[in-house]
């Protein structure tokens, strides 16, 4: 188990790494915002100071925003007819697997390794936590399509 200074550092290389990224990809973003990079909460943004409606605090060219028209698997997506949240799902996972090949691996190198999504609940999960909402239906027809 890494020391919580390793992981630290760890965590503020792959922050920097995280800005690198952006700048490469042409986003731009305010100095308003402040990374912050706490043990109790990983990595986060927030603002520095009051905003005002109508403040600009990013601004995020549509290719550096991964989606299923993004992705390498975008082919592989539309032929097995996958869209939405499982479509997404699946771009992710790809790129997640091409490493640093992938355009978006500053980005993703920032994302948790594991993280408890409705997506990868069982069918039993998502119908005893999520039963009445809308997301449930959604996700009943995601899980019983994969």
């Amino acid at each position: 188990m890494a020391s919580d200074s390793s992981s630290r550092y760890s965590s503020t290389r792959r922050l920097r790494a995280f800005k690198r990224w952006m700048k490469s990809q042409g986003i731009e973003w305010s100095d308003a915002l402040e990374f912050i990079d706490s043990p109790e909460n990983g990595i986060s943004v927030r603002a520095s100071y009051d905003l005002k409606e109508g403040d600009v605090v990013a601004k995020i060219p549509k290719r550096a925003c991964l989606t299923i028209k993004t992705s390498g698997a975008r082919e592989i997506i539309d032929s097995a007819g996958l869209d939405g949240s499982l479509g997404l799902s699946v771009a992710l996972m790809y790129e997640k697997s091409l490493g640093e090949e992938s355009p978006w691996a500053g980005y993703l190198q920032l994302l948790p390794h594991q993280e408890c999504v409705p997506l990868v609940w069982t069918v039993g999960e998502v119908d005893s936590l999520l039963i009445g909402t809308e997301l449930h239906k959604f996700l009943v027809h995601d899980l019983q399509t994969m």
